[in-house]
């Protein structure tokens, strides 16, 4: 093993004698993707630390998976943002956590989500290397904070930003994640089951979010569907998570196409089976969601429909297999579509009454279908860039 405050390729790391590093990575699958690129530069500087990750619960399984990881902590997601109840809550929390981190670490990185909540639970660390953004530090808690933000950028250049802090400028553009071969087996397993030959051109649509308002009609995703059947002979795959299958059987039940074999994914795989599954696919259809990033992260081609919502936070990098079809091109055509002001202030809403409402009933399934057909007639992969149409 190289020796302590050595990087990989053997420079000097910029603190030499950093030897335990707490990371937060707050947020779902989408939003903590991009720290596994980080995850890998700050274990190629620094081979020797152990590197204890806090996340929440619905993401354990990705980072207790991740190789440049020691230890996983659990951070209970929050049920009340943004309210005044809610900063009770992180208040709560901090007096909690506070004797779990003191003294413990040497160096505390918090990445991609700008909140005072993490800005506090570093500095209550008591490590002597704090980095991050300092949008929330009016006490100046960060020894080390990030080049600040004139624009909105993706989540991967927030954290890019966070390691510049502390001088490891080696993190990679691409989003990471790896399926083991007994994820990829057990995938194997379960489309050959669902007679599916090794040669089929398999299709995945993934429908849910955990936003109603942005969701494309069940109507819409059938018609896709038919289609994709008729003019390809493709078998289907519907993916999700478990309070996701009905919404799955609704667009089965709408397709005109009543011996097309849809296969019904939803709430059957953990989050690196889903990866793995993701894998084997010609091509993905789905909202923009966690789904999206997955794709990109084991470079299978998706068409990512995106409402009024800006998609710069998890927007593609040069030359990865993303179409963007959205609904509507200028992001501040609506400024508050929510009817409940709720949007952005939870961590989901399910009111039936706002599918779409978010500028997803705008997009046309013509574009869609065009727009996986080009994938479908596409060069490999790795000659493609973005769209955005």
């Amino acid at each position: 093993m190289p020796e302590q405050g050595r990087a990989l390729n053997g420079a000097a790391a910029p603190h030499a004698d950093v030897r335990r590093i707490m990371v937060m990575a707050y947020g779902h699958i989408a939003d903590v993707l991009p720290s596994f690129a980080a995850l890998r530069a700050l274990r190629q500087t620094y081979p020797a630390a152990h590197i204890v990750v806090f996340a929440v619960e619905y993401v354990r399984e990705m980072f207790e998976r991740c190789d440049d990881v020691d230890e996983v902590l659990i951070i209970k997601d929050f049920k009340y943002k943004g309210t005044r109840r809610g900063k009770l809550e992180q208040l709560a929390r901090l007096i909690r956590l506070a004797p779990q981190v003191y003294g413990r670490y040497d160096m505390a990185l918090v990445l991609h989500a700008h909140t005072g909540f993490l800005t506090r639970l570093a500095w209550l660390s008591g490590a002597r290397i704090r980095a991050g953004f300092a949008d929330d530090d009016k006490f100046s808690l960060l020894t080390h904070p990030a080049r600040p933000l004139t624009t909105r950028v993706s989540f991967r250049e927030e954290n890019r930003r966070v390691l510049e802090a502390v001088g490891i400028t080696t993190m990679g553009k691409g989003l990471e994640l790896t399926p083991s071969a007994d994820d990829l087996a057990a995938m194997r397993r379960f489309l050959a089951a669902e007679g599916v030959a090794q040669d089929d051109l398999v299709i995945g649509l993934h429908p849910g979010s955990h936003w109603t308002c942005q969701q494309w009609s069940a109507t819409e995703w059938s018609a896709l569907a038919d289609e994709l059947v008729t003019r390809y002979g493709a078998r289907l795959v519907i993916t999700g998570s478990h309070d996701e299958a009905d919404w799955a059987r609704d667009i089965v039940d709408h397709m005109s196409v009543k011996d097309a074999r849809v296969i019904d994914a939803t709430g059957k795989t953990s989050i690196m089976q889903f990866a793995a599954l993701i894998r084997s696919l010609r091509c993905l259809v789905c909202v923009n969601s966690a789904a999206s990033q997955i794709a990109l992260a084991v470079h299978t081609p998706v068409v990512n429909l995106v409402g009024y919502e800006n998609p710069v936070w998890t927007a593609p990098g040069v030359g990865e297999p993303m179409t963007i079809v959205r609904g509507c091109d200028d992001a501040t055509a609506v400024e508050n579509w929510c009817p409940y002001n709720v949007w952005g202030k939870l961590s989901q809403c399910h009111r039936a009454e706002c599918i779409g409402i978010g500028g997803l009933s705008l997009i046309r399934r013509d574009r869609v279908l065009r727009e996986v057909e080009r994938w479908l007639h596409a060069e490999p992969v790795a000659s493609h860039g973005t769209q955005v149409v």
